[in-house]
């Protein structure tokens, strides 16, 4: 993690890369629209392993409501042990968290890392198979993309990322059942120090979509007892304890009053 925190920084940049499609399955699969892009599915599963000899290794759950709001179901697992939880993000201006990612005191700083590498994963997957998820059959499809000379910047709606040249992806996609699709990939990249040396450094990914509309795992009517919550539209940077009677429902309405 203390790497990660290296590549995360505020440097808006154009991402100048080139792809190569090494097979392809002309077979288009069902249920998924030929606009639709890699960052819109409903649902994804993503693990992550770090080649940097930290030992960090992630499995996160996200879910998209059609509201906008997202849930995130974390495990992390690191030398000092394993960190789950579930953290709600509403109309990108508050958290409510729950179980060990609700310990933290901002909880903005467990928000990082799992929104990065799910945007990272998508920026790779467009890159690499840029027709798209409907393009994917159940033959597993190969795939890579690269550049030796221009970092790859990363934005999101809330953070950067900058990832030395030269770098290269390398991965398989294919379609699981009907609207699903899985996929593995190794990004390597390069890291420098401010004396000038360098070092190679792999991040991987293994994981699935879900393009199907379905419901919300949070009802309107759940309760958030028991979790903290967290202004980041107010600049609030310690959670606090919900309050008595505080639902989903009236988090969101309190979310849209702010606006």
């Amino acid at each position: 993690m203390r790497r990660l925190a290296t590549w995360m920084r505020a440097a808006p940049s154009a991402l100048v890369m080139a792809a190569t499609v090494i097979a392809m399955d002309d077979a288009v699969a069902e249920n998924i629209d030929q606009e639709t892009r890699w960052h819109e599915p409903v649902a994804n599963i993503l693990d992550v392993d770090f080649g940097d000899g930290s030992g960090f290794h992630a499995r996160w759950e996200y879910f998209h409501c059609e509201c906008g709001d997202v849930l995130i179901r974390f495990e992390q697992g690191a030398p000092e042990g394993v960190t789950t939880g579930e953290m709600l993000l509403i109309d990108g201006q508050v958290l409510a968290a729950r179980g060990d990612v609700a310990q933290v005191e901002d909880l903005e700083t467990m928000l990082q890392a799992p929104l990065l590498m799910l945007h990272l994963s998508f920026g790779l997957l467009e890159r690499g198979v840029p027709e798209g998820p409907s393009a994917v059959g159940k033959d597993r499809r190969k795939f890579s993309a690269g550049d030796k000379l221009n970092t790859y910047r990363l934005e999101s709606a809330r953070y950067t990322g900058a990832f030395g040249a030269p770098w290269e992806v390398q991965g398989e996609t294919w379609s699981g059942a009907e609207s699903r699709r899985r996929f593995e990939m190794a990004f390597t990249f390069t890291l420098r120090d401010e004396l000038g040396g360098q070092d190679e450094s792999v991040i991987t990914f293994s994981g699935g979509q879900d393009y199907r509309p379905g419901a919300f795992p949070l009802h309107e009517s759940t309760s958030l007892e028991g979790w903290k919550v967290q202004w980041i539209s107010r600049n609030e940077t310690v959670a606090h304890p919900a309050d008595s009677g505080l639902t989903v429902a009236g988090l969101r309405e309190e979310a849209l009053q702010t606006r």
